[in-house]
């Protein structure tokens, strides 16, 4: 168990602060397993090449992706279908750093478990190891390229249903300041059961880890920014410690 009396005063003043807020909060902080989850290459990008060997795992507490053997350009979505976002919630997970021995890894939200080696109808915001943030996704064909931009600092990522069909995904700071990277409209109808799944997305390009991510979680209105700001201090303290 993750235990230190600074998490437990941030517990505190969130039970006061989302008593009204519903029944949603901590989803999983990887002190267990991996079983509730579903793990799917979602594109091999050449059919001739090897495959990679690419698992998502916990380590200390935070997850993570390990490619031990590179083969060739793959993405990957580990989701889970227990919890699901509606409109006005935000899903949320702390970027712990470190790792980055590949591409790309974040959050992804999407209609349902996707089908092996296949991407549709899912939109994921992601950091890459050179810290630069940007979101694509798939509403029937692929959405253009978001963001691009190198935050001086980043505690945590986030994508928030604000419509049926619409979504904003970006990040905070380690001040807790939210900037959004792109605002996706899911269009002709595509939106349907996006939303039903949500979990984490990898780009993998090397061999190596990429990761950790922690603290998945999805936050209601207003405890949205209370949350994110709050859980950015666990993620501080954990970085020093």
């Amino acid at each position: 168990m993750k235990r230190h009396c600074f998490a437990a005063s941030i517990a505190l003043a969130l039970s006061v602060g989302l008593a009204n807020a519903g029944p949603i909060g901590l989803v999983d902080d990887f002190s267990g397993t991996l079983a509730s989850y579903t793990a799917t290459r979602i594109l091999k990008a050449n059919a001739a090449a090897p495959n990679s060997v690419s698992q998502w795992e916990i380590d200390g507490g935070s997850l993570r992706v390990n490619t031990s053997t590179f083969g060739g350009i793959e993405q990957y979505a580990l989701t889970r279908t227990d919890v699901t976002l509606g409109v006005g919630e935000e899903l949320l997970a702390d970027n712990l750093g470190g790792n980055v021995g590949s591409q790309d890894i974040g959050l992804y939200v999407g209609a349902g478990h996707p089908t092996p080696d296949v991407r549709a109808n899912y939109i994921n915001i992601y950091v890459r190891n050179n810290g630069q943030i940007f979101s694509r996704g798939f509403d029937g064909p692929e959405l253009s390229l978001g963001g691009g931009a190198t935050p001086a600092s980043l505690a945590s990522l986030f994508i928030k249903r604000t419509a049926t069909d619409t979504f904003e995904l970006g990040y905070y700071d380690n001040g807790g300041v939210r900037s959004i990277v792109s605002t996706r409209t899911i269009s002709g109808g595509n939106a349907a059961g996006i939303g039903n799944a949500v979990g984490f997305y990898a780009d993998v390009r090397a061999a190596g880890l990429r990761g950790n991510l922690d603290n998945l979680r999805i936050i209601p209105e207003p405890a949205a920014g209370l949350l994110a700001l709050a859980m950015t201090g666990v993620a501080m303290l954990r970085r020093r410690r």
